[in-house]
């Protein structure tokens, strides 16, 4: 039988290790977006984007980071459309990126401290 208090405590090294790589990879996310092109598609690179930030809703409901993981899905989202049409982002899906990748690093902060 496993022990309730053994198992808890394995969940919160888990999920501390999760929250230590947290800074990483919203930084690998951030990168992924700025090598992107502004002005032609660049199909690769916006699935990337796009697995990468779909990782992140989740994972982090399974590791106690619910609104990390709503931004994330919102973001998810946005880039989903865009991806499926297969057209650079214009100006207005370009700053609704970056509010969401604003939002995502605010988030981890709040979680974080």
């Amino acid at each position: 039988m496993v022990d309730l208090a053994d198992m808890q405590a394995q969940l919160k090294i888990l999920s501390d290790a999760y929250a230590a790589q947290l800074p990483e990879k919203l930084e690998q996310i951030e990168q992924a977006w700025k090598q992107l092109p502004r002005n032609s598609w660049d199909d690769e690179g916006f699935q990337t984007l796009h697995r990468m930030v779909h990782s992140l809703t989740g994972s982090g409901k399974m590791f106690d980071f619910a609104l990390l993981s709503d931004v994330a899905r919102n973001l998810e989202e946005h880039l989903k459309q865009i991806t499926q049409a297969k057209i650079a982002p214009n100006e207005e899906q370009r700053k609704r990126i970056q509010v969401l990748l604003g939002e995502l690093h605010r988030v981890c902060i709040r979680k974080l401290n």
